[in-house]
């Protein structure tokens, strides 16, 4: 049987959205332990019910009913007005999709929580919740510290293939053996830009004409220097090139260089460079000395909302004669 159409919207009218039961006992906790968060931040895309916005982190708390909890399963537990009902719910689970993609692209740690999961094991929630805080923490204070060195990397392309630099020259090099793009340190006062068109020239003798900023890479590590590397692709360039004296230059085909002695950081952004129809990406690799522990990203820059123009108000009034 069909119900009242108005009989499910008084019914719906009464279902909280906002300050559940359930959102309360993690809100208690989290203020027990100091923690500072928002509510249904408007900024944040799909509304999180906590964001603590200080490291990125957006917690939903969910009800099993409305997300969909094991949904193939509980479906068939559904026995009236199903043509309203899982249709609504499908497209809830369709959306925390679309929510939980764009905010891990916008470079959030999305955290989410089942209804069971916050009434019977809330400690464990708050350990978790408090674990990914800490973990935020070490890489914000990384991050911060790589900031003030910087570095760039580009690659020169011709043909379908980059120029790579196989490093066996230059003595102590931490990069020996490996095969990377062109590039160094920014000095101070230097512009990243030009560092990028500097490198290029000291390493390899030819000059820049045109070149394309690809995003930066975060490298994060506990047992040396943290760095951030601003990445280039450079299309059009002149000049005779040079022998360089950190190692051998060498044009490779693109689909070629995977096979190459190369970072395990450097398989993961390379593949960025030619993504169509992306804008500048940051990513963060995580690495314990030698070895690369984690991947956080790619993120893409938020898009700001234009400001609707003000509309000017027309004067009354006669035209002055």
């Amino acid at each position: 049987m069909k119900r009242d159409p108005e009989i499910i919207h008084k019914t719906m009218s009464h279902i909280r959205g906002k300050d559940t039961g359930i959102e309360l006992r993690v809100r208690k906790e989290l203020s027990s332990r100091g923690v500072k968060y928002r509510l249904y931040s408007s900024k944040v895309f799909g509304h999180p019910d906590l964001v603590v916005e200080k490291y990125k982190i957006a917690i939903f708390c969910d009800s099993e009913f409305w997300h969909g909890y094991k949904f193939e399963e509980n479906k068939e537990k559904i026995h009236s007005n199903l043509e309203y009902w899982i249709p609504k719910i499908e497209r809830n689970i369709e959306r925390d999709k679309e929510v939980n993609a764009k905010l891990k692209e916008q470079g959030y740690l999305v955290l989410r929580f089942w209804g069971f999961e916050i009434m019977k094991d809330l400690d464990r929630v708050i350990d978790d919740i408090m674990s990914a805080i800490e973990k935020q923490k070490m890489i914000v204070g990384l991050t911060e510290a790589g900031k003030k060195n910087k570095t760039t990397l580009a690659y020169i392309e011709k043909d379908d293939s980059y120029l790579m630099l196989h490093r066996t020259k230059k003595k102590n090099d931490p990069n020996e053996g490996k095969w990377v793009g062109v590039g160094g340190h920014v000095e101070k006062g230097e512009s990243i830009h030009a560092a990028m068109k500097r490198e290029i020239r000291e390493e390899t003798g030819l000059n820049v004409i045109k070149f394309k900023y690809m995003g930066y890479v975060d490298f994060l590590n506990t047992q040396c220097p943290s760095e951030r590397m601003y990445l280039y692709k450079v299309p059009q360039w002149d000049g005779e090139m040079i022998e360089c004296n950190e190692g051998d230059l060498e044009f490779v085909k693109k689909e070629k260089i995977a096979s190459l002695n190369l970072w395990e950081g450097d398989k993961t952004f390379m593949p960025l460079l030619d993504a169509e129809g992306k804008k500048p990406f940051a990513l963060t690799l995580i690495y314990d000395g030698d070895e690369l522990k984690e991947v956080v990203g790619p993120f893409y820059k938020q898009e700001k909302k234009a400001k609707p123009k003000k509309r000017r108000r027309k004067k009354n009034g006669r035209n002055s004669a």
